[in-house]
């Protein structure tokens, strides 16, 4: 009974690891996903407790100006601020010693890179969420939705909508891509916006294959180029639950940012006392988003 409560990997727990009768343990035989949140995000280190962003606007347009007249002169405007606050993460697992010295399989040795498996999946986890609320929840320095209908702008003007409900399709592709293409800066000037990612759960990978790689026009009978082939690199992520919603983004110019305060550290300590190998991770890291610019995207639901 004491065993039990122990709490770690046991013999009493693991009795199948003592015998040398079975064929085969499974364990781990399942590879896991690539990382995909690094060719999203972008990646930084930090060596503060948190990391701010902000940003200064540019100029309006000239101003035509008579002979002798005075310059008109005009102010920058200071951008909204972002903060990122990085979080801990752990796990930890206990092994008896007779529990790793009994065991016929190796099992208990092959523990530690679970834990590795377990920091990656964690981590694609909270990226993954950025997307998967980005009509609901999270903001950044506009104090909006990553994709909202009314980003405002702080030099004034029309509100801009990066958000909608359209399903993937030719159409509203298009939509998507023109609607880029027409972002303004904080002074209400075109700026360049170049989308180069389309991003998908694995629900719209065919969608989105059809879209980008076939070589006529997928709704129509006519012969027709399809305008859109090779047009953008799709991202299909396991991560995104949302199935139906789908992203165009700008990566060089999106502000997607992951902050790395400590790398996952793996270690590993005895007890004294109970002779039970103590095996633990841990890592602090942030992310979030800093501008809306440079991300589109659609519920899917419409």
């Amino acid at each position: 009974m004491a065993l039990i409560a122990y709490g770690g990997a046991t013999r009493a727990n693991f009795g199948d690891l003592l015998e040398p009768g079975f064929r085969e343990i499974f364990f781990g035989q399942f590879s896991t996903l690539p990382t995909v949140y690094d060719k999203i995000f972008k990646v930084n280190s930090s060596s503060k407790q948190q990391e701010y962003d902000s940003s200064v606007s540019g100029f309006g347009q000239l101003v035509e100006t008579t002979e002798g007249a005075p310059i008109t002169y005009e102010d920058p405007i200071q951008g909204y601020d972002k903060s990122y606050v990085h979080k801990k993460y752990t796990k930890g697992f206990k092994i008896t010693r007779e529990m790793y010295e009994d065991d016929q399989y190796g099992i208990m040795a092959k523990m530690p890179k679970a834990l590795a498996a377990a920091t990656n999946r964690t981590i694609e986890t909270i990226c993954g969420d950025i997307f998967d609320n980005a009509f609901t929840s999270g903001t950044g320095g506009d104090g909006k939705y990553l994709c909202a209908t009314d980003h405002s702008l702080t030099g004034g003007g029309t509100a801009i909508d990066n958000s909608h409900t359209y399903g993937l399709n030719e159409t509203y592709l298009e939509v998507a891509l023109l609607a880029m293409r027409k972002t303004n800066d904080d002074k209400g000037q075109k700026i360049l916006v170049k989308p180069d990612t389309l991003l998908v759960a694995p629900d719209l990978e065919k969608e989105a294959n059809i879209l980008m790689k076939s070589t006529g026009r997928t709704s129509t009978n006519y012969n027709e180029i399809n305008p859109f082939q090779g047009r953008l690199n799709i991202m299909v992520w396991d991560y995104l639950d949302n199935t139906q919603a789908w992203f165009v983004l700008d990566s060089g110019l999106h502000q997607l940012n992951y902050f790395w305060r400590v790398r996952p550290e793996f270690a590993q300590d005895e007890s004294f006392d109970t002779d039970a190998a103590l095996y633990k991770t841990r890592c602090r890291f942030s992310v979030g988003f800093s501008d809306w610019r440079g991300v589109w995207g659609s519920t899917g639901t419409q």
